[in-house]
């Protein structure tokens, strides 16, 4: 039997479901909710059966956001945790009727609580890391400060700077040295946008990285979606892919993983604590 990598991924975007208790609250047709996650993340990154331990939900990021603080709420974020809208700022509730507190309450602990319950636990396990896996859109949103920027091929982040190193008030994830050498069997991978691969830029890192890596080393991912949605592989109207395309993102992404597992295992990283 096959040894797994010792590592968690996770992929807390992928979901495509709307929430039985919100599913005749909300605006969103099908088309939102493509739009607003990190659409077919689930099979881009689906490494279950050769790593570790494995995280996903079909359970939409318009319903619940994992990827952010359980006190992250409207109004005063309405791209929280439970959201009034969607990232390109269409309204996700009938009449604005954003969900009562009980409501959020229960949406939490069906859906948010048993994720993060999840990875904190398998974070204490004596693994290398774990990797926090998503999607961009190719250009920042209208609701972004950064508004119809273009972005990276691949962003990887470990909340430091653009090399990777430490950040004045903020905490690594992960050490300098563990991001860059994914950034280059990255780079092997993706020979023609090895120019285009980024650290900490436009993402430092998400909520799951933040609260999860105390105790294992966590880095994000994020994979610009014109990798995967332009109009060579992608048919907007019916939402469909090219299974081609995927299934090749697929296999390179899971070659510079194990490629920098085995690099990382070989120079003594496993389990190595980020100050």
């Amino acid at each position: 039997m096959k040894a797994k990598l010792p590592i968690i991924i996770s992929v807390p975007h992928g979901g495509e479901i709307i929430a039985p208790e919100m599913s005749n609250r909300t605006l969103l047709s099908r088309s939102d909710i493509f739009s607003d996650g990190d659409p077919l993340t689930r099979e881009i990154y689906d490494f279950r059966n050769e790593v570790a331990y494995y995280f996903e939900t079909t359970i939409a990021r318009a319903t619940v956001d994992l990827n952010r603080s359980p006190d992250d709420l409207p109004p005063l974020n309405r791209d929280g945790v439970v959201k009034s809208h969607t990232v390109t700022g269409k309204g996700i509730y009938i009449n604005n009727h954003i969900p009562k507190r009980e409501t959020v309450r229960l949406l939490l602990k069906k859906y948010y609580k048993p994720y993060h319950e999840g990875l904190a636990i398998k974070s204490k396990k004596p693994l290398l890391c774990g990797i926090d896996c998503h999607t961009m859109l190719d250009r920042a949103p209208t609701t972004s400060q950064l508004s119809g920027r273009k972005r990276p091929f691949i962003c990887l982040s470990n909340r430091g700077d653009r090399h990777g190193n430490k950040a004045k008030g903020r905490r690594l994830t992960c050490p300098p040295e563990m991001l860059r050498s994914l950034g280059r069997f990255l780079q092997e991978q993706f020979p023609e946008e090895a120019d285009d691969i980024t650290l900490n830029d436009p993402f430092l890192g998400g909520y799951i990285v933040r609260q999860h890596s105390k105790d294992l080393p966590w880095i994000q991912i994020e994979l610009n979606r014109n990798s995967y949605l332009s109009s060579e592989w992608y048919d907007p109207e019916n939402l469909e892919v090219c299974h081609k395309r995927i299934a090749e993102l697929r296999t390179r992404l899971f070659e510079a993983i194990r490629n920098f597992v085995g690099f990382n295992c070989h120079h003594s990283l496993l389990g190595k604590q980020v100050a």
